[in-house]
């Protein structure tokens, strides 16, 4: 049976200035050892790549972070005390896929494995079917550049909210593909970590 978490409508009309966010953010690598609220939690994964507009018969979904040609490549997977999730934007839910705790794999560093919430960012080569996508390497480039939007989401989320996260690139990529099981054409790009600020 598969272990679904419907989350919280996200909050849409938060009163923070986007210009004032932009001005303060900064990554802070201190944090709470308790989880986030389900709202935040429901914001935060709504901000990152939640849907915007719905798919028609004619053209795909939108989501609140572009990608190239709108291949929509990346998927979020959420890590916890509880387990590694699947963000399932379309219905904005979560969907477990196993609840070993494997926050210890996130990065290289010690100091993040604390983080109550982990974001792991895999690319879906197979959905990236336009002629721009002639190989691998051009593939990994707009990878990285969609990661990197879905990221920026989140720290300015994570600003408004008053949250602390690091986006991290010292990850052992190979053992936590194997670890999370995932396909061949499913390559890790970059984590985050997400937790309530100490001071």
């Amino acid at each position: 049976m598969v272990y679904i978490i419907k989350l919280l409508k996200p909050q849409k009309e938060l009163d923070f200035p986007l210009m004032k966010a932009l001005e303060i953010r900064r990554s802070k690598r201190k944090w709470k050892e308790e989880p986030l609220s389900e709202q935040d939690l429901s914001n935060l994964l709504w901000a990152a790549c939640g849907i915007t507009k719905e798919e028609t018969k004619r053209s795909k979904s939108k989501r609140t972070s572009p990608s190239a040609c709108n291949s929509q490549a990346i998927k979020i997977y959420t890590t916890t005390k509880d387990g590694l999730f699947l963000y399932d934007e379309k219905n904005h839910q979560l969907v477990q896929i196993f609840s070993k705790d494997i926050r210890d794999k996130i990065g290289t560093q010690k100091m993040m494995h604390s983080a109550p919430l982990g974001l792991i960012y895999v690319s879906d080569y197979s959905k990236m079917k336009n002629f721009l996508f002639k190989n691998d390497e051009i593939k990994w480039f707009f990878s990285g550049t969609d990661a990197a939007f879905i990221s920026q989401n989140v720290y300015l989320y994570c600003t408004a909210a008053k949250l602390s996260t690091v986006i991290l690139g010292l990850v052992n990529r190979n053992e936590l593909h194997e670890v999370m099981n995932l396909k061949e054409q499913e390559k890790i790009v970059f984590t985050q970590v997400v937790g309530n600020p100490i001071d």
